[in-house]
């Protein structure tokens, strides 16, 4: 049922999502974020750094867009309202800072973070991220945070500065700098899972639609929270946090490239070239132009779901399938909308690893379905191919050959000879190749010109297959040809096909091979309907699932069979 799919896909959704925000949001009134002031920091004569700001030096609000082009080293100030708590001593800060810094806390050295430095070979960097446990506060009523800062390693030109100071308990702050991401943590251990059985029933096994597409997106789909949860659960030094901001974008913008791309192959939904571009030059345009990674990422993100939603909305069967993951694009369309920055935080890695799963697991029993079709026309045809040995020893056919062959025995022992050793070569042709999947095209043709060749033979008329073709490396399902061949001189009659030559064309483009084979045309009314028709197309579906287009017809004077196979990529 569509629905119940739809609600348990909703279901495990929304729970990851409650998980994650339950954590956050977790003794939240005790969690105080500072609003601070910045000022330059004068250098001493002696080129050493000062240890305190001066009595007149002019703060200023901190303007993240400005500190961001800041070098240094530089003042930055955070005051609050000394804690009234008797265990104060518990609680902890977590200063966000691109840069080196050394913190004073109520005028107290407190552990530095790299070393802060007037040029960037005197600078050592220090994290991203650190987090201190706080002495007791002050007895005058206002804590303070000094931080001498200096950022000479920037290696991008960020649009924001990002500096934050969060003040909470200590249980509490590591509690919402670990407990999501082991969140996400355990999703992306499941899209790894999924990932690992979708390889697992894919090898060997022929490529469905749009499959390498969606291996890429699991792909990315590991990665960003990967890369995402890099930071709070092991740090880096700050020159690293630009490169992952810019890889971050790279995997959202492919993020927004790939699910589209796999939607539109996966349920065969023509997208025109133009607006195929359009789109792409669309996503490029908002990661070069937009102001902040946060925004580009919330635009990149929109416009895939969008064009996402989009897709699937044109798409035609397979309802059941398509409705969840058409609620999961509508879910995260509306949290971009009413909350993007909450939704980029961490629920966009909890949808797509959800979304990327449910993917998986669709096309997996997709791959299934098909290893059961394609057992089912193995075992049509090994059952059309002992039906087509068995009429290549028909009894009327082998005796007419057999009649003949004694006639030359007496009036022409050479030929007699010749026609016995086709007669050999055609039984140990046909011996070999039924045992095969698959055989080159040039021993198709050289099984069906000794075949006509017997057949010439017989009515002492010589018969010929002519090939038009420039490129020959293709394989086949073994006896197909053959089966063509034999169905002209069934229903065309051999006398008919000796005075018209059979010619086989072989084209190649970069997406099809096509084979039209053009034989007499024969008064036959109800010709292609049996046992040869029917092994062509279930070898054909066996060797080429959905990569494949046999028709055949009467063409002016000719017959003419035409094989379309897809290539595989």
């Amino acid at each position: 049922m569509p629905i119940l799919r739809i609600l348990s896909v909703l279901a495990v959704l929304v729970f990851a999502v409650a998980a994650w925000l339950a954590v956050l949001l977790r003794d939240v009134n005790s969690v105080q974020v500072l609003s601070g002031e910045m000022a330059p920091a004068s250098v001493t004569a002696a080129g050493g750094l000062p240890t305190s700001p001066p009595a007149d030096i002019s703060w200023q609000p901190i303007d993240q867009q400005a500190l961001a082009s800041w070098r240094g080293p530089y003042w930055l100030r955070w005051q609050s309202p000394a804690s009234t708590q008797p265990d104060d001593g518990g609680r902890a800060l977590r200063l966000s800072l691109r840069g080196a810094s050394q913190l004073y806390w109520n005028g107290q050295p407190m552990q530095g973070n790299g070393v802060v430095g007037t040029s960037a070979a005197q600078e050592q960097p220090g994290k991203v991220d650190i987090t201190r446990v706080l002495p007791p506060s002050s007895p005058t009523g206002t804590d303070e945070l000094l931080v001498l800062a200096s950022s000479h390693h920037q290696q991008f030109g960020l649009y924001s500065a990002d500096a934050l100071v969060a003040v909470a308990p200590a249980v509490v702050l590591y509690q919402r700098m670990v407990l999501p991401w082991l969140i996400a943590a355990l999703a992306t251990g499941a899209l790894v899972a999924a990932c690992l059985y979708f390889l697992a029933l894919q090898h060997g096994r022929p490529q469905m639609p749009g499959g390498r597409l969606l291996l890429a997106l699991c792909a990315v789909g590991i990665a960003l929270p990967v890369i995402e949860g890099w930071r709070p659960l092991f740090g880096y030094l700050y020159p690293w946090h630009g490169l992952r901001l810019y890889a971050l974008l790279a995997l959202h913008v492919a993020a927004a490239m790939l699910l589209p791309a796999y939607l539109a192959r996966r349920y065969g939904v023509a997208v025109p070239k133009g607006l195929g571009i359009a789109y792409a030059t669309a996503l490029v345009m908002t990661a070069v132009l937009l102001p902040s990674f946060d925004i580009r990422s919330a635009v990149a993100l929109l416009l895939s779901l969008l064009a996402s939603s989009a897709l699937l909305l044109r798409a035609n069967g397979e309802h059941e399938e398509r409705w969840p993951i058409l609620a999961l694009l509508v879910a995260g369309v509306l949290a971009l909308l009413f909350a993007p920055g909450a939704f980029l935080d961490g629920p966009y890695f909890l949808l797509l690893a959800v979304l990327v799963g449910f993917l998986l697991l669709c096309h997996a029993e997709q791959v299934r379905a098909l290893d059961l079709h394609n057992a089912r026309l193995r075992e049509e045809r090994a059952n059309l191919s002992l039906q087509l040995l068995q009429r290549g020893i028909q009894p009327h056919w082998l005796m007419n050959t057999l009649t003949c062959l004694q006639e030359l025995i007496e009036q022409a022992p050479a030929k007699a000879s010749r026609l016995v050793e086709s007669l050999a070569e055609q039984f140990d042709r046909l011996r070999e190749s039924s045992s095969r999947q698959s055989v080159p095209l040039s021993e198709e043709l050289a099984l069906c010109r000794n075949h006509l060749d017997i057949v010439g033979q017989a009515l002492d008329q010589p018969m010929t297959l002519e090939v038009d073709a420039n490129d020959l490396q293709l394989s086949l399902p073994p006896g197909v040809l053959h089966a063509q061949v034999e169905n002209a001189l069934t229903h065309a009659g051999a006398v008919a096909c000796a005075q018209r030559p059979f010619r086989l064309r072989v084209q190649r483009d970069k997406q099809h091979w096509i084979l039209e084979l053009r034989s007499a045309r024969g008064s036959a009314p109800h010709r292609g309907q049996g046992t040869g028709s029917r092994y062509i197309e279930a070898s054909l579906a066996a060797s080429h699932p959905n990569r494949w287009h046999y028709s055949q017809g009467a063409d002016g004077a000719d017959w003419c069979s035409r094989i379309e196979l897809t290539c595989a990529y």
